[in-house]
C-alpha cells in the first residue's frame, strides 16, 4: 500500500473516531440532563472522552485535512471542558457582591455594579440566557463598563460566537491595553481559529497576559494547553502548568494538572536524544 493511501486511511479512521467521540459527548450530556448518570459518572466519562479527543487531535496534527464542522466543534467542546472550572472560579472571585444563597434580585432600579453581580451569579449558575439579559441591560446603562464587556464576551464565547466576543474584548483593550482578563480570553479564543496568523495573534495575547504575572491561574493554564496541544513545546507547557499550580487552583484541577505534568515529563524522558 502506498504511503499516501495509508495516510488517507489513517486520517479517515481518525476522523471517524473524532466523530464518534463527539456523538458520545452529545449522548453523555443528554443522559446527564435526564438524570441517568451521577455527577461522578458524568465527570469520569467526560474526562475520558476529552482525553481521547485530545489524543486524536495530536494524531491528526501535521496531516492535511479539510476543515469541517466537526473539527471546529471539537475545539469548542474541548475549550469548554478546559475552561468550565476556570470561568466559575473567576466569576465567583470577582463578584464577591452576593453571599452564597443570597437571592438574585433582578431589580432594574439597582446600580449597574449590583446588576453586574446578578449577571455574574447567573453565569456561574450556568443560566446563560438570564445572564445575557442582565448584562445587556447593564451595558445599555454603562456601555463602557469593562467588567460587563468581559462578562458579555464570556457569554458570547460560551455560545460559540467568537467574533462578537473579540469585538467586546477589543473595546476593553483599547482603553486598557494590559487588561489581563481581556488579553487572556481574547488569546484563548483566537488560538482556536483555524488560521495560522490568527492563532499566532492569540498566542501573543496569551504571552502578554502571562508576562503581566497575573495572580490568577487561568492565563497559565491556557498558555500551557496551547504549548502542549498546538506547539508540542512540552517544557513550556510544564512551566506554565507549574505556574498555575503555584496559584492554588481548585483541588480537582490541581490533581489533573499534576497528572498532565507527570505525563509530559515521562514523554520528554522517553524521547531519544
Amino acid at each position: 500500500m502506498s504511503t499516501s493511501r495509508a495516510q488517507a486511511l489513517n486520517d479517515k479512521r481518525l476522523i471517524e473516531e473524532q466523530e464518534f467521540l463527539l456523538r458520545s459527548l452529545d449522548d453523555l450530556e443528554d443522559e446527564y440532563a435526564n438524570g441517568d448518570l451521577t455527577d461522578k459518572e458524568y465527570e469520569t466519562l467526560r474526562d475520558d472522552y476529552m482525553r481521547r479527543l485530545a489524543t486524536v487531535a495530536r494524531a491528526r496534527k501535521g496531516e492535511t485535512a479539510t476543515v469541517n464542522r466537526s473539527q471546529s466543534r471539537f475545539w469548542w467542546l474541548l475549550a469548554i471542558g478546559v475552561t468550565a472550572v476556570i470561568a466559575g472560579v473567576a466569576v465567583a472571585q470577582f463578584s464577591g457582591l452576593r453571599a452564597p444563597g443570597d437571592p438574585i434580585s433582578g431589580n432594574i432600579e439597582s446600580s449597574p455594579r449590583s446588576r453586574l453581580a446578578d449577571a455574574q451569579n447567573l453565569f456561574f449558575a450556568d443560566d446563560l440566557e438570564r445572564a445575557r439579559e442582565v448584562v445587556e441591560e447593564v451595558l445599555r446603562d454603562a456601555p463602557d463598563m469593562q467588567e460587563a464587556l468581559v462578562l458579555s464576551a464570556r457569554l458570547h464565547e460560551r455560545s460559540a460566537d467568537p467574533l462578537s466576543a473579540v469585538r467586546q474584548l477589543d473595546q476593553v483593550l483599547r482603553v486598557e491595553p494590559q487588561h489581563i482578563e481581556a488579553l487572556t480570553l481574547r488569546g484563548w479564543i483566537l488560538v482556536r481559529v483555524d488560521d495560522p496568523e490568527v492563532r499566532d495573534e492569540g498566542i501573543r495575547n496569551l504571552d502578554e497576559a502571562v508576562a503581566l504575572k497575573p495572580e490568577n491561574f487561568d492565563a497559565y493554564i491556557f498558555r500551557g494547553f496551547v504549548a502542549r496541544e498546538l506547539q508540542r513545546d512540552l517544557p513550556l507547557a510544564i512551566e506554565m502548568y507549574q505556574e498555575a499550580l503555584n496559584r492554588s487552583p481548585p483541588q480537582a484541577m490541581q490533581a489533573q494538572l499534576e497528572r498532565i505534568i507527570d505525563e509530559m515529563r515521562v514523554e520528554i524522558a522517553s524521547k531519544p536524544e
